[in-house]
């Protein structure tokens, strides 16, 4: 279960700060507890546990950031209250922190070794290559503003919350009968007989009277009014439309070649094996017989230890976390036991099998893609000047026009242009930039207000300014007349369609038979088999599935058809159940609803937790962080 929510986590960064938050905990009782005094730099007190102001301002970061994301733009402090921002994070800080005080009153503890194989198995510290690399481990916690024992302390913390869940959740499963049931459902196959009622043509549909057309346009007539439409000017910040590898001279490829040769370099790697031993008495031991001639493989097998023991496979310097066993596997030759070293998990010797020396690739391999790589990063860097060149400029109080002059790029007008990305005729705009990302902030924006710049793709912005907004007004009658009437015929041949398909409906379940029915209408029947809930959308559309599956076998009905227009009178005349309902059930499925159920055994539980155990909220603490972030 843990692997399922762990994967949840969009981040490494999210997965460290905010830990267990995937899990929709609902704390309830907040209010209770607040205290103006404590710990500066505490928020939250549970028990003997404590949540500090940089884990809150972390979260808190977090979950301002991810809003950001969805208004394109930072939230005021009055939407951050409105969106209840504070209290969802002090909620899920507080089961977090409820759950650590649990594991810390049960004595739960991760070992040195098991933190060592946690980091080891760490996605986000993997090289390209897959394996564990100490260089990539360091960026990594670089970025996330983490010090290496910060993280380890973090790690130990999610280890044992994760001992504290398993205990509750472990070996729980829903019943068979459940996923029985699910697959029952989805798997049972039905067969219909239908007789498909055609379009009635426009012009076998009488025309409605004036009266008829007045009451439809009445009632609808805001659906052929002229919605809001704004205009507005932009620029856009493209990347991808500044890339010019042509650009790129043969200087600067040796240059960044000649410069970052260790980038085009494979390292020296080695195929290591070590053997660990419980104490040095035993290493020393093994250290004189392999001086007496015994092999390195005896040594292994003497010690107890097998051939999948002793391989570490074969790995560059970055790849072995063990510093130590990392050194001895590097400073030897080929077929050399070491000495005893004291590694990470005790006593070692290390022996060297082979080694495959560093390989540097030449320039003339790497050229094209140092030029592209060039490209890349220079269309980016012009990207960012361009960015800055036009927030100076409106911030300086320069026009968007003048902005874009300053910064050497194209102001372009786009006249009148609805919420969905269509113009006064109802008609697509094609090509818009920055697409429902703009119209979104386009129809937020106010005027005489500066808009924020929206990031539409990685890297790519565009600034805007709405010039002009013509407010939504109706058409009258006389101008929609064709529109209002066509809308009326379709209505109305709907309405025969349906009138005529019932009364077929009643005859069939009077006794009379489908064959009957349909040739005496110059219509046939079509027989549908092997129809699932799931299939029938795509063969007869869902209307006349969710029709199909109202009843028994023998069950009439009659429902639109998939085709706009068309009706369909059917019957079932076969249903069957699926043998083994289990395999009707989709992949995943099962174990999404067990991890539903996991969920809402950890919210009691959770909830018991907090009534057993004192919970304090350090308002100051809170207010003080908030008043940054906000």
């Amino acid at each position: 279960m843990m692997n399922q929510m762990r994967k949840g986590v969009g981040g490494f960064t999210a997965k460290l700060l905010l830990g267990l938050l995937v899990l929709s905990f609902v704390v309830w009782g907040i209010a209770d507890g607040f205290n103006m005094a404590g710990s500066p730099n505490t928020v939250i007190s549970a028990g003997g546990t404590d949540v500090s102001t940089r884990e809150y301002q972390q979260a808190y970061g977090q979950a301002i950031n991810r809003v950001s994301t969805q208004l394109q733009r930072r939230p005021t402090p009055e939407e951050q209250a409105a969106l209840n921002i504070d209290q969802q994070v002090l909620s899920q800080l507080t089961s977090v922190a409820l759950l650590d005080e649990e594991a810390r009153r049960l004595g739960l503890s991760l070992s040195d070794e098991g933190l060592a194989r946690r980091i080891a198995n760490e996605p986000a510290f993997r090289d390209s290559s897959g394996n564990y690399s100490a260089n990539t481990a360091r960026l990594v916690l670089q970025r996330a503003n983490l010090t290496e024992e910060q993280y380890a302390a973090e790690e130990r913390k999610m280890s044992r919350r994760i001992q504290v869940m398993d205990a509750v959740t472990g070996g729980m499963a829903l019943p068979a009968a459940f996923s029985d049931a699910m697959g029952t459902y989805n798997g049972e196959r039905r067969t219909i007989a239908a007789i498909t009622l055609p379009p009635i043509p426009a012009s076998e549909i009488p025309e409605p009277d004036d009266a008829a057309v007045q009451a439809l346009y009445d009632d609808t007539s805001e659906d052929y009014a002229i919605p809001e439409l704004r205009s507005y000017s932009y620029v856009a910040l493209v990347p991808e439309q500044l890339f010019d590898p042509a650009s790129i001279t043969e200087d600067e490829i040796e240059a960044e070649y000649t410069g970052n040769i260790a980038d085009f370099t494979t390292p020296e790697r080695r195929r290591v094996q070590q053997i660990v031993f419980p104490d040095r008495a035993a290493a020393d031991a093994a250290a004189a017989a392999m001086a007496g001639g015994q092999s390195f493989a005896d040594a292994a097998r003497a010690a107890g230890r097998s051939d999948a023991d002793v391989e570490l496979g074969l790995r560059t310097a970055d790849q072995i976390p063990d510093t130590v066993v990392r050194d001895a596997a590097f400073g030897l030759q080929p077929n050399q036991p070491s000495g005893v070293v004291e590694g990470l998990f005790g006593p070692v010797i290390v022996q060297v099998t082979e080694i495959q020396p560093a390989e540097v690739r030449s320039l003339d391999a790497v050229r094209d893609e140092i030029r592209q790589q060039l490209a890349a990063v220079r269309a980016n860097a012009r990207a960012t000047e361009a960015y800055t060149a036009i927030q100076d400029s409106l911030g300086s109080g320069a026009t968007l026009a003048e902005a874009a002059e300053a910064a050497g790029l194209e102001l372009t007008s786009v006249q009148g242009i609805d919420q969905k990305g269509r113009n006064a005729d109802g008609q697509e705009i094609e090509n818009l930039v920055g697409g429902s990302d703009l119209l979104t902030a386009l129809f937020l924006a106010q005027p005489g207000t500066a808009a924020e710049p929206v990031n539409f793709a990685t890297g790519s912005y565009v600034f805007f300014d709405l010039t002009d907004i013509q407010e939504a007004q109706e058409r009258p009658l006389d101008e929609v007349r064709d529109r209002v009437v066509a809308d009326w015929k379709t209505d109305e041949g709907d309405r025969l369609q349906e009138e005529r398909a019932k009364a077929m409906v009643e005859r069939a379940r009077a006794g009379t038979s489908l064959a009957d029915i349909a040739a005496e209408a110059g219509l046939s029947v079509q027989t549908t088999s092997g129809l699932t809930r799931a299939s029938g959308p795509s063969q007869i559309g869902q209307p006349a599935t969710m029709a199909a599956f109202e009843g028994p076998q023998g069950h009439v009905a009659d429902a639109p058809a998939s085709t706009d227009g068309s009706w369909m009178v059917l019957q079932v005349t076969e249903t069957s159940l699926p043998a083994d309902p289990r395999a009707s059930v989709q992949a995943g499925l099962v174990d999404q609803m067990n991890d539903m159920a996991d969920n809402d055994l950890l919210q009691g539980f959770v909830a018991r937790l907090q009534r057993d155990i004192p919970v304090e909220y350090h308002q100051q603490a809170m207010d003080q962080v908030r008043g940054v972030l906000q």
